[in-house]
């Protein structure tokens, strides 16, 4: 440890932060909007630094969680809430990735969305943003995460729909939004469900007391939390909002969709890991088969999309496949590495894609061509992203993907096939990627929305220098294998987990992962810049597949056809209305009317004659006499 232990008001303020920054620009920068961001930069710099104070301390714990303790914050009757930080390597290690990443893609945002009508708006939304995401992993309490939960899906709802007046903004932002609420929803259930078995809320006493909760209810609980980091992580089958969620600025996907909140389900499996591990086995089955169907079968539309982001929007899904599927199969540290290294890589990759996009005004690969001559710093800076994506040694992605590729082989051969097959599939579509958009001709492009439109050029150094800054971790990185990092990570766990016995490697998985990650790379030369075979020629002669494939396995016709028009509209939402005409409105308006008709007869009550009045006082004099006699003596008792 090089600094004394980090106080907890210091970790407090790495949030506080750009909170600080959102209500700044809120309030009172919104008219000076070059101002905005670099108060969101400034703000975020100091988290970033507050975070490496934050990392040294938990290296100085050995990862293990700091004694910060909880702070009430209100009870009612048995539910006390209460909120905290929760530091120990694992979220030491988010902490870092959230703040590091946010940086460099606010200092990227600068250039990319210089000119915007929105730019304070949009600052302001990236502040609150980083801030969600960073409470996100702070929290010691199930309760205060999912409530940052929240947040980060409401604050990806209004970057992705950024540029609401274009309705397939609009229409994305809505489709990302509702398909996570259904994961939402069950990770909702599963905490309402253990705080009613534990009575608490506190990350460490449920992972702890898992082992006394019965198998059905830890089923249960570990289940939903699955369908909740479904949806954030955009596995199967509640995938299909990521892609579309591309339509938002590039800088937000570089941030949102690389390397934070799609990665914030896999965080969420990693920090109930000891609860995974203690529910019963088909659960643990049931991930890592998920992750691994969903690692190549979005790994097989990254080979056949043309828009490059979409490209690298269902890497990421396949990257977070892998995640996942290393969790189910037992492997903390490598799902936590590779998420780690991930972001680093896939945001350079993100930002390469918007800086072509500065250049040709699109993001259409089949009008892009021979840009490395005119961009040279993107060109190497997305080499290098893409070599370190598709596993080659030494970059930083080869060390996190043989962790997860290594654990396969230990314990399901057959995903370990599955992961070697996903490894080609990623070295194939992201160099079919490079030789279309940076090799051959360039195709022209498309006309710039406003002012004339001039030949490719390199983007401006507020755009290039992140590319070049995110470049040293994605060839760096995974030499962190080397300084413990799963020791340190396994710090968050019970020391019953942990196993990690430093790297390790085995000749099979070694020569299956390089040569997966070689042979994709070689089929995409020999397509895309030999034409040996010509793509058009297999398109035509796969055409059946190929379609299928780029029809994206008519999961969105099924989702939005079947499920949405047909079954909640047409089905459920008839039934809703049907509940709502008969069940409340005719409970509503059935008392409205009961009540006029009392109160009509009131009104003929009163007739102003006084042998009425006296008749009617005499019948209730009665009535009440009767019963006194019948309730208060013994007569119903004979």
């Amino acid at each position: 440890m090089l600094l004394p232990a980090i106080p907890e008001a210091a970790v407090w303020a790495i949030y506080l932060a750009p909170i600080a920054s959102f209500v700044a620009i809120t309030a009172w920068v919104r008219r000076s909007a070059l101002w905005s961001g670099q108060l969101t930069i400034f703000a975020i710099a100091l988290a970033w630094a507050l975070s490496l104070w934050a990392l040294d301390t938990s290296i100085g714990l050995d990862g293990e969680p700091s004694d910060f303790a909880p702070h009430l914050w209100f009870s009612l009757f048995d539910l006390h809430v209460e909120l905290g930080i929760r530091l120990d390597g694992l979220s030491a290690v988010m902490i870092f990735v959230v703040t590091s990443v946010s940086l460099v893609v606010q200092i990227y945002s600068t250039g990319y969305m210089h000119g915007d009508g929105g730019y304070a708006r949009y600052f302001a939304f990236m502040s609150l943003f980083t801030a969600a995401m960073l409470g996100l992993v702070m929290s010691s309490s199930l309760l205060q995460l999912f409530v940052h939960w929240e947040l980060v899906g409401l604050t990806s709802y209004l970057l992705v729909g950024f540029w609401f007046h274009r309705p397939s903004a609009a229409a994305a932002a809505k489709k990302a939004f509702i398909v996570t609420r259904f994961g939402d929803f069950a990770f909702l259930v599963a905490l309402v469900m253990i705080w009613v078995k534990t009575g608490t809320f506190d990350i460490g006493e449920l992972n702890e007391l898992a082992h006394g909760l019965s198998p059905a209810v830890l089923a249960g609980f570990t289940l939903g939390l699955l369908s909740g980091a479904a949806g954030k992580s955009a596995q199967f089958p509640l995938h299909f909002w990521l892609p579309d969620a591309m339509e938002g600025p590039t800088p937000v996907s570089s941030l949102i969709h690389s390397a934070t909140m799609v990665a914030a389900g896999v965080y969420l499996l990693a920090r109930f890991f000891p609860a995974i591990e203690a529910a019963p086995s088909e659960v643990s089955t049931t991930i890592a088969y998920i992750g691994a169907f969903t690692a190549i079968f979005a790994a097989s539309m990254g080979v056949v999309m043309t828009d490059i982001k979409r490209v690298l929007a269902y890497s990421t899904i396949s990257q977070l496949g892998y995640m996942v599927m290393a969790i189910g199969l037992g492997g903390y540290v490598a799902a936590v590495f590779h998420l780690f290294t991930h972001a680093f890589f896939k945001s350079l990759l993100f930002q390469g894609s918007g800086s072509v996009n500065h250049a040709t005004h699109t993001f259409d690969m089949r009008r892009m061509g021979g840009l490395r001559t005119v961009m040279p710093i993107t060109f190497w800076t997305f080499v290098i992203g893409s070599l370190s994506l598709a596993g080659v040694v030494p970059l930083a992605g080869f060390w996190s993907k043989d962790e997860i590729l290594l654990d396969a082989w230990k314990h399901n051969r057959l995903l370990f096939g599955v992961g070697v097959a996903t490894a080609g599939l990623t070295a194939l579509y992201m160099f079919r990627a490079i030789f279309l958009t940076f090799f051959g001709e360039y195709r022209g492009g498309e006309p710039p929305e406003h002012g004339h439109s001039g030949p490719p050029h390199e983007s401006p150094s507020s755009m290039w220098a992140p590319l070049v800054i995110l470049s040293v971790p994605a060839l760096t990185f995974g030499f962190w294998a080397f300084a413990d990092f799963g020791g340190f990570v396994e710090g968050a766990i019970d020391p019953s987990l942990r196993h990690f016995e430093g790297v390790k490697t085995e000749s099979v998985v070694l020569v299956a992962s390089l040569a997966a990650a070689f042979g994709g790379i070689g089929l995409a030369a020999a397509i895309y810049y030999y034409g040996t075979p010509a793509a058009d020629l297999l398109r035509s002669r796969f055409r059946p597949l190929h379609a299928l494939v780029a029809r994206k396995y008519f999961v969105d016709e099924v989702a939005e056809g079947a499920v949405v028009r047909y079954a909640l509209h047409r089905g459920g939402g008839r039934l809703l209305s049907l509940f709502d005409t008969y069940l409340v409105d005719g409970v509503v308006n059935g008392v409205g009317r009961g009540m006029r008709r009392l109160g009509d007869g009131l009104r003929r009550v009163e007739t102003g004659q006084l042998q009425a009045y006296t008749s009617l006082y005499f019948l209730g004099l009665v009535i009440a006499v009767l019963a006194l006699l019948v309730f208060g003596s013994d007569l119903l008792e004979r």
